[in-house]
């Protein structure tokens, strides 16, 4: 036994070297354990979102409707460039605000065609209407001195929600008719971005068939919720009469005489872009949005320089 005491302490003593670090390394305490390790995705400096809701922004109370100061000027039922029409003043008491579909909205409501706006919620709701709004160069999601803002449109049915909206966080194929307009560069202050002008012809489609929206000198703005929403979203412009007409005339094709309907409607309502015969061959509008989170497949961006 005594013979065997020095043999066991020299074996102790072996183990204790090659299982305890050296006085003054602390390496194995620092090191941290796989096991624990934490990995932190990079912030996502591109993000896109599909939008979910689109709305017509409506007077609330008359006169006060959300939307821009178009061309520059406060005009009066005297101003003969504007062809007489009175702008409007926003929620927030800015004056000079163009906005002349918002008369047209309570119109729309009682002329039988007053389904249209659901028509195209519907739109949206089944792959119809696959708008975005891509943010790029954003490094953060509240402030940040210049990020660029532009629409682009999408392809696929969307997986909607028990709410009935179109769920977070889905990919989408890249629309053959993606307009890809860039909309501007702009300050994100508090969440909020609004850049423009910019011109763009909006792909629609509505029970399968395509229409183009020419909209010029727009504008959009919008609210970052989180990273997965973005809100109070406004995007507006000056409408072109000649594409409402067109979408009009080719809804007419499976809708009786909504052509005649909206050319009533709209005929008188051009405030903006006079021509040489003195009439305004654009009407001012804006629509109300809001948008979750998408992807576009890899395959179908790999041409995207921006």
């Amino acid at each position: 036994m005594q013979r065997c005491l020095p043999l066991l302490l020299a074996t102790t003593a072996a183990c204790a070297d090659a299982g305890t670090a050296p006085a003054g390394d602390t390496s194995a305490d620092t090191k941290p354990d796989a096991a624990f390790e934490t990995k932190v995705a990079p912030f996502q400096t591109r993000r896109l979102y599909v939008l979910d809701t689109i709305r017509f922004a409506r007077q609330k109370p008359f006169g006060t409707v959300l939307g821009w100061n178009l061309d520059g000027k406060v005009s009066g039922e005297d101003d003969k460039a504007t062809c007489g029409k009175k702008d409007f003043v926003s929620p927030d008491g800015v004056p000079g605000i163009d906005n002349q579909f918002s008369l047209l909205v309570p119109l729309i409501e009682a002329s039988g065609i007053a389904a249209f706006e659901s028509l195209l919620q519907a739109s949206v709701e089944s792959g119809g209407v696959l708008l975005m709004v891509e943010l790029i160069g954003l490094d953060s999601l509240t402030d940040d001195p210049e990020v660029t803002v532009r629409i682009r449109a999408g392809q696929g049915v969307p997986l909607l929600g028990t709410d009935g909206k179109v769920l977070t966080g889905q990919t989408f194929h890249l629309s053959k008719r993606d307009p890809a307009t860039v909309c501007g560069k702009g300050k994100l202050a508090g969440g909020v971005i609004d850049v423009g002008p910019f011109d763009i012809d909006l792909p629609l489609q509505v029970f399968g068939k395509d229409y183009t929206l020419e909209m010029r000198g727009g504008r959009v703005r919008l609210q970052i919720a989180d990273d997965k929403r973005i809100e109070a979203g406004l995007v507006g412009g000056g409408v072109t009469l000649s594409s409402i007409a067109k979408i009009a005339k080719t809804a007419a094709e499976d809708q009786g005489n909504i052509d005649d309907i909206v050319e009533a409607l709209t005929s008188n309502m051009g405030d903006l872009a006079q021509d040489a015969t003195g009439t305004c061959t654009q009407m001012s509008a804006a629509l109300t949005f809001t948008g979750v989170s998408a992807f576009f497949y890899p395959a179908d961006v790999t041409q995207d320089k921006l």
